[in-house]
């Protein structure tokens, strides 16, 4: 009881807070174009994002500028994450750095520069985000590899992640002492079995595992070279 339930709406609720109303109207046309999405309201000030929150209705969503007005973005995110941690909060910057990208993550929420790349996927965050109730962290300029293109890698990550209760307990542990550098003699001598019995223990453990080739988002996705 009293939980919301965003999946069972026939739309994500989202609410921009950003004193820059040119800035605003931009993202409102863009993430309008998906009709699984409503912008709900938009706000000038954390303060007076923070106040509408008395009322009965809760956005699914909030897209926060990290510097506003009255307050920054993350001290906002963090009022907001304090009284309703269900929302799911994107935190929004024109300059990542280390100290906010570190206080977004802390929050459980997203961390995204500003710029075209970004607003072209950010429906797609959005969604996923709702849907899953997992959280990306993302800046184009601290993580050259964490590029919007490859989150799909971030999904087939935490698939692969979930997958490993499909391992039983002598695959779990012959995968982690490989991980450790241990040898497959090594791996058959800790876990008293033949080095054939570690090697088929490893090598049906990365095979129910379904990991994704990491060489083709190296090279991209579509590269025939």
């Amino acid at each position: 009881m009293g939980q919301k339930t965003p999946s069972a709406k026939p739309y994500i609720s989202v609410c921009i807070i950003d004193d820059n109303k040119s800035y605003s109207n931009s993202l409102k046309i863009i993430l309008e174009q998906d009709n699984r999405i409503r912008i709900h309201s938009e706000y000038s000030t954390g303060y007076s994002f923070i106040d509408s929150l008395k009322s009965p209705f809760q956005p699914d969503v909030c897209l926060i500028d990290v510097i506003l007005n009255d307050l920054s973005g993350i001290e906002c995110a963090k009022r907001v994450k304090e009284k309703h941690p269900d929302i799911h909060i994107v935190v929004m910057t024109s300059y990542p750095d280390a100290k906010n990208f570190a206080a977004a993550r802390d929050l459980g929420a997203d961390y995204i520069e500003k710029g075209p790349r970004a607003e072209a996927f950010l429906n797609k965050i959005i969604t996923t985000a709702v849907a899953s109730k997992t959280e990306r962290l993302i800046s184009l300029q601290m993580d050259d590899y964490l590029k919007f293109e490859h989150l799909d890698l971030i999904s087939e990550l935490e698939k692969a992640k979930n997958r490993l209760s499909l391992l039983t307990e002598s695959q779990l542990s012959a995968l982690k002492l490989r991980i450790s550098g241990k040898s497959e003699k090594e791996i058959a001598e800790i876990l008293k079995v033949n080095p054939g019995t570690a090697h088929t223990h490893v090598w049906r453990a990365l095979e129910k595992l379904q990991l994704p080739d990491l060489l083709h988002y190296l090279f991209g996705h579509s590269k025939n070279e």
